[in-house]
């Protein structure tokens, strides 16, 4: 048997879709980004704690950051309702995009050692203030 909360719910729920997409809410606004949680469930682990603050943090200082936003979120904006309409003209343009991006090989050019140079620095600074905070354990 269906539970009529759980009904009434996801009618809300698709109710609240439909009016942020006729008043054309940004996709960035409209629902919380899945890796958001992905990180959540990286800081259950031990030690990925002080390594997820640290990226974090990295990445929020970096200049690319800004660029990648603005760019993902017109992206999002431009190709979904494109999608939409025409579904086969995005999957040909997926697919030449992915050809491109094979032909190209970035992972040659773009991940050089000079991109990354601030990180383990900042990894590892993150990593001794993060010892610093701990209390020292008990001795028994």
């Amino acid at each position: 048997m269906i539970d009529p909360l759980t009904s009434i719910a996801r009618l809300a729920q698709s109710r609240e879709r439909l009016r942020q997409a006729l008043h054309g809410t940004p996709a960035a606004e409209r629902s919380p980004r899945v890796p958001a949680q992905r990180w959540s469930k990286l800081r259950a682990l031990p030690a990925a704690n002080v390594i997820v603050d640290a990226v974090q943090a990295w990445w929020a200082l970096h200049p690319l950051n800004a660029t990648v936003r603005a760019v993902s979120s017109t992206a999002i904006d431009v190709v979904h309702p494109v999608a939409r309409r025409h579904p086969l003209l995005a999957v040909l343009g997926a697919f030449m995009l992915g050809g491109l991006l094979v032909w190209s090989r970035p992972w040659r050019w773009a991940l050089k050692p000079a991109l990354f140079a601030g990180l383990l620095p900042h990894v590892l600074s993150t990593w001794m203030l993060h010892m610093q905070r701990q209390p020292p354990p008990l001795a028994p």
